[in-house]
């Protein structure tokens, strides 16, 4: 099988790979990657890729050697950080699994036309999605993933995020967006607030302003994306009768207090808010008229007061058919993420039984 450390490349113009094969699933390439050109000549009709490690060949012979002797065939690398329903998310260091990391980097650039690390894998976390057949414990399968810098100057919670073709519309997407949130503690009080590395292209863009739409949608007509104890709403919040003079029920709040709320950055909310027809934000104030630029909109200020009305909510959610419940099921990540640390007295007990 080959690795990425081959001398001379190609550049992605030069590139015409026909098909490639994913363990058994056979599709069609919908971008150029740079796999080395010794080892992909130009023209290949078919790539094998691992289906657990990503390694590949153009050799069917070597391929299938190689699935046997996998070393991750019955286990993915990495740290499980999530467990629910068959689906897992593995916490993968660049850093440990660089082989790992730059063969799943070359490999998901077939399918994605830019925000891609090669090489560079050392300072980014993988997070890969699998799949075990409750029939067949022994294997599984990997879905997609989404990459994360280590460190992030911009707070951006996630770099990059695939779901691979032959698993796509499975609402797939919406789990690994919710993974991403969620492990960086965007759902806990006073946690730091961040996004995805912007700019998205225009499928990753459409795709998050739906993620994040269903995610305002819950937060205002259930509560806290934590709080799993709470029923999804069966009737529609109550609007003014005709003819009434009492105003409609409103909830007035910042779009920072809505961004605390579900973890997301407030360009994110009010982006959401749009999509949704819910924007309404109140006047601003006389005294910061004097502050406009001489051209385009001005930036909505982020302690801008928004008023929204459940009732709207209620309807979109209905047009739209929302799934009441998150992508991300809480109880996925008992025992698993955070890892456990032991307090000091219970490493200093541990040292004194060794001794």
């Amino acid at each position: 099988m080959a690795t990425p450390k081959s001398a001379q490349l190609q550049s992605p113009v030069d590139r015409n790979l026909q098909n490639v094969v994913l363990g058994d699933l056979l599709f069609q390439p919908w971008n150029q990657s740079i796999y080395p050109e010794d080892l992909v000549a130009k023209d290949t009709e078919r790539l094998y890729v691992c289906r657990w490690c990503f390694r590949y060949t153009c050799d069917a012979d070597i391929f299938d050697q190689h699935r046997k002797a996998c070393e991750h065939r019955t286990t993915p690398p990495g740290t499980k950080v999530y467990d629910h329903g068959g689906y897992a998310v593995w916490e993968v260091d660049g850093q440990d699994y660089k082989l790992f990391g730059q063969n799943l980097s070359l490999f998901a650039k077939l399918f994605l036309d830019h925000k891609t690390v090669f090489f560079d894998v050392a300072t980014f976390l993988y997070y890969i999605l699998t799949f075990t057949d409750p029939d067949d414990h022994e294997s599984y399968h990997v879905l997609g993933f989404f990459s994360k810098e280590k460190l992030s100057w911009d707070a951006n919670n996630l770099a990059c995020i695939l779901i691979f073709p032959p698993y796509q519309h499975k609402q797939l997407g919406k789990l690994l967006m919710g993974v991403s949130y969620k492990l960086s503690g965007w759902d806990s009080n006073g946690g730091p607030i961040g996004g995805p590395e912007k700019p998205l292209s225009e499928l990753g863009h459409k795709s998050y302003v739906r993620f994040w739409a269903e995610r305002i949608a819950r937060f205002l007509l259930r509560g806290k994306p934590t709080n799993s104890s709470l029923d999804p709403v069966q009737q529609k919040p109550n609007s003014t009768p005709k003819g009434s003079r009492k105003r409609p029920p409103r909830e007035t709040m910042t779009v920072e207090e809505l961004g605390l709320g579900t973890g997301m950055l407030t360009e994110d909310v009010i982006t959401a808010l749009k999509s949704m027809g819910l924007f309404d934000p109140q006047a601003t104030p006389k005294k910061r008229k004097s502050n406009r630029t001489g051209s385009g909109e001005d930036p909505t200020p982020p302690g801008q007061t928004v008023t929204i009305q459940k009732s709207d909510v209620w309807d979109w959610a209905q047009a739209h058919h929302l799934v009441w419940e998150d992508p991300v099921c809480e109880s996925g990540f008992e025992g698993l993420w955070p890892p456990v640390i032991a307090s000091e007295e219970e490493s200093h007990r541990d040292a004194l039984e060794e001794d």
